[in-house]
């Protein structure tokens, strides 16, 4: 099967195309917003370093949950919940935070949605553009060194596993670049719609309303999202279609936020 893989060039490009998109769609959105409502830069930076601090938090939680043989890991729909519950949680809070202490005096609508560009931009950059980047280098290396210097060192499980890996970033085609290109910009909608109703649970002080509404729908998001047996191109649907229903409800708790 080997023998067969290649990345074309035109894989590599959709790669790279997809990587560009992802990767300057929260900021050229955040420049528009800006250039429309004079909002803060400060905002979008707040968002990126609370979205980094959410992650870290996160990242240390997983390390002691999810041990090796524990019921979060060995069980499906435990697992995708409770990594569904630890994004809403750190990733909600993070928000709540960031309104409500170091942008407490922002209280205009539009910080909520130039804050979710910012918040965004961590997760799109990392997952979308560094993503498709890196399988460009890897494409490259394929096409270069082959087989051998990738299965190096693997057991004959291991080197099966990573072959069909391989097979399929190799057949990567024009339309999953244009899904994972619209799944990056329904996530930084979803962001920015969460954003929103964070901000509405600090202008009116009901957190357990919602405060508890945003980390809800965060989690129903990723848990659906993992647990539902989806294909790739049934999970990038998934996430598009519930971004704008997100951003629907989002938008009309917007219309009724405050302008300063």
């Amino acid at each position: 099967m080997s023998a067969d893989i290649r990345f074309t060039i035109a894989t590599l490009v959709r790669y790279a195309v997809t990587g560009i998109v992802c990767t300057i769609m929260p900021l050229m959105l955040a420049f528009l917003w800006r250039k429309r409502t004079y909002e803060s830069w400060w905002v979008f930076i707040v968002g990126f370093l609370a979205y980094l601090s959410a992650g870290t938090v996160r990242v240390i939680l997983r390390f002691f949950i999810f041990r090796e043989g524990s019921v979060f890991t060995t069980d499906p729909f435990v697992f995708y919940l409770m990594q569904g519950l630890l994004s809403g949680v750190c990733e909600e809070t993070a928000r709540y935070v960031a309104f409500r202490y170091p942008l407490k005096n922002k209280t205009a609508r539009t910080a909520s949605v130039m804050y979710g560009f910012g918040h965004d931009f961590y997760e799109t950059l990392a997952v979308g553009g560094f993503a498709s980047f890196h399988y460009v280098l890897d494409g490259i290396d394929w096409n270069n060194l082959g087989e051998a210097e990738f299965t190096k060192g693997l057991d004959a499980h291991s080197a099966q596993k990573m072959l069909e890996g391989v097979a399929a970033a190799a057949d990567f085609s024009f339309l999953d670049s244009v899904l994972v290109s619209l799944d990056c910009v329904a996530g930084t909608f979803t962001h920015v719609a969460l954003s929103v109703i964070v901000f509405k649970a600090v202008q009116t002080g009901d957190r357990k309303r919602w405060l508890l509404l945003a980390i809800g729908l965060h989690t129903a998001g990723n848990f659906l999202c993992g647990y539902l047996p989806l294909s790739d191109t049934g999970m990038h649907l998934f996430s598009i279609f519930w971004a704008a229903a997100l951003g629907w409800f989002a938008y009309r708790v917007y219309q009724k936020l405050p302008y300063a």
